[in-house]
């Protein structure tokens, strides 16, 4: 059996580098399909030629913080004893991306905070990296994470 890491166990400074991930069209529409996000810069690419600010049609914002949020799921909550999503402090979406780029994440656990004797919230800095290097998502992200003393685990 696999030993979990508990809120004690994770410490400021902790950083993950994960793989990377190529996005689609198939994202964009299958997002699109959960979500009725259909705004033309997304799902038209006509429209997003002539765009002053984008070069094709590029993913939704919220679905690249999808993609940042499974590559944290990897690299931290995944090994953690019982983790729970508390909240994005800060969401940034700095550089678009477009279908065929390949994306992967910076993580670097920035604060830890005890909260009482089963939970302990851990904050993680997400940066979604595009193809050229640029950060193009922030998210400042908050995992609930038992203690040693929970006993649910």
């Amino acid at each position: 059996m696999v030993e979990r890491r508990r809120f004690e166990d994770f410490e400021m400074g902790e950083q993950y580098e994960t793989e990377g991930r190529t996005v689609t069209d198939s994202d964009i529409r299958q997002f699109v399909g959960a979500s009725g996000s259909t705004d033309p810069i997304h799902v038209d690419r006509e429209y997003a030629d002539a765009h002053p600010l984008v070069d094709d049609v590029v993913l939704q914002g919220t679905l690249l913080l999808g993609i940042a949020d499974g590559f944290l799921v990897d690299a931290i909550a995944s090994d953690a004893a019982l983790a729970m999503n508390y909240g994005h402090d800060e969401v940034r979406y700095l550089e678009s991306v477009s279908p065929g780029e390949t994306v992967h994440a910076e993580i670097e656990i920035v604060d830890t905070e005890f909260r009482n004797e089963a939970w302990g919230l851990v904050t993680a800095r997400v940066e979604l990296v595009n193809d050229d290097g640029e950060t193009a998502v922030i998210d400042v992200h908050r995992l609930l994470v038992a203690t040693g003393d929970n006993d649910a685990v």
